[in-house]
């Protein structure tokens, strides 16, 4: 009787064991990769925590100190001023006069600050111009309600815009945020800046230098 011939290995299908010949990974590979994203997550939480937020227009401590007690100072004086809940059109204007003089004033002692850095220097000086602006615009409007002697309910006080869209009163309390909690006393509403009818309120100030 003939002897059968082995099948030959070659060309022949095996069924083997499906998860022979793929790599699994190990769960200490997955804890190290989960590790590292963490790490980077925290990190950059830090990072925008610690320093992110602070500003390169921030005022050094000594001359957020100088521009807080300016605005202090200010809004001390604005609080003494007489008739603070101007009716007619000749109290309006006498009161607005009387609290740009003030806030004058203190401007003049903004731009007496003189930051080191360049970029702080420019942003208070950009800052400061921005007061004058809106100061501008306030001695307008009391011209224009004088020369009608106070009769003509159609002046309108109208705030400087930025890009001709925000008041620019928005981006100027925008910096005093930048420098929380130094410049609290420098808000335009801390010291009814964009108020030129009306009573006056002037809000108590904290957190400065």
């Amino acid at each position: 009787m003939d002897e059968l011939e082995p099948p030959h290995p070659n060309g022949a299908v095996h069924s083997g064991d499906p998860t022979r010949g793929k790599r699994t990974h190990a769960p200490w590979e997955f804890l190290i990769l989960s590790l590292f994203v963490a790490l980077v997550c925290i990190g950059i939480i830090l990072g925008w925590t610690l320093v992110g937020h602070h500003s390169p227009e921030r005022l050094s401590t000594a001359d957020a100190a100088t521009v807080s007690s300016a605005c202090n100072d200010a809004q001390a004086a604005l609080k003494q001023l007489p008739n603070p809940s101007p009716v007619n059109g000749g109290d309006v204007v006498a009161r607005i006069r009387a609290e740009d003089t003030v806030l004058r004033a203190m401007v003049t002692k903004f731009a007496g600050v003189s930051p080191r850095s360049s970029t702080p220097a420019s942003a208070l000086r950009g800052w400061t111009q921005d007061w004058s602006r809106v100061l501008d615009a306030r001695e307008q409007f009391a011209t224009a309600l004088a020369a009608t002697k106070g009769t003509d309910n159609k002046v309108e006080f109208v705030l400087p815009a930025t890009k001709g869209i925000d008041p620019v009163t928005d981006e100027m309390d925008d910096y005093v945020r930048e420098n929380d909690p130094h410049l609290k006393a420098c808000f335009t509403d801390a010291l009814q800046l964009s108020t030129v009818e009306g009573p006056r309120t002037y809000a108590a100030v904290s957190g400065q230098a």
